[in-house]
């Protein structure tokens, strides 16, 4: 797997979904971090993410993810980083109440999980019930819908569980709802299409290999995902958005 992300994106943060290692290097700002912060990664999957942004800044960090597997994967790379002492992980199921208290967190960052989530609302009430006043919320929804989409490509882009597509707009209003003022609003389906060419790429090189590994028909399976990524990519009808937020602003 790390053969394969320094194939498909040049450099190897242990990343998961559709987030490039440049992407964060450009967001690390957006959260205004110190090494007195503390920073909260909302489906923080094998912790690539959340280990690069608490590596870069150096403040306590929290990650919390429903995987079991994949929270042992983040617990381990801490370790390998040596920033265990600054990390600490939490199985937990986002479309539940967050596990924390009130004001427990100066900024919080949720990529390419909301899509995943059955009540957006009540998440976003959420994230701004555990952040500071002013706390910044940085997330990415790659289901912004900008286009036409078949039912075959709704069902293909839908493979890995519940998927709940939303119209340019939704979430820009949802936010407010929740209590933010919207700060920035980005467009980065170009390093959506970047990461899913690369690795679509990186696994037909390595097809022998993976098939062993994931078995033909899932093999098949995630190409076939990659595939649609692109295509509803490069005609513009499903568009990845990063929205950066700020709490206890209304």
């Amino acid at each position: 797997m790390r053969g394969l992300r320094l194939e498909a994106h040049g450099k190897d943060i242990g990343q998961h979904s559709w987030v490039t290692a440049e992407e964060l290097e450009e967001d690390i700002p957006r959260f205004a971090l110190s090494h007195a912060s503390r920073f909260l990664d909302l489906g923080c999957g094998p912790g690539g993410p959340l280990t690069f942004i608490t590596g870069h800044v150096g403040c306590h960090s929290t990650g919390a993810d429903l995987s079991t597997e994949a929270i042992a994967c983040a617990r381990a790379r801490a370790a390998s980083l040596e920033l265990d002492r600054l990390i600490a992980l939490h199985q937990t199921d986002l479309n539940e109440p967050l596990p924390f208290a009130r004001g427990s967190f100066s900024a919080v960052m949720s990529l390419d999980v909301i899509l995943h989530l059955r009540d957006r609302l009540k998440f976003f009430r959420e994230v701004a019930r555990v952040l500071v006043p002013k706390g910044r919320f940085l997330f990415t929804d790659a289901g912004v819908i900008t286009g036409p989409v078949s039912d075959r490509e709704v069902q293909r882009r839908s493979i890995y569980g519940y998927t709940q597509f939303v119209p340019p707009g939704f979430n820009e209003s949802s936010v407010q709802l929740a209590g933010f003022r919207l700060v920035e609003r980005q467009d980065q389906t170009a390093s959506l299409l970047k990461n899913a060419s690369g690795r679509r790429e990186a696994r037909i090189a390595h097809r022998a290999e993976l098939e062993a590994l994931e078995g033909n028909t899932y093999y098949e399976l995630h190409q076939q995902y990659l595939e649609t990524v692109i295509a509803l990519s490069q005609r513009g009808s499903l568009s990845r958005i990063m929205y950066l937020a700020e709490s206890g602003a209304v």
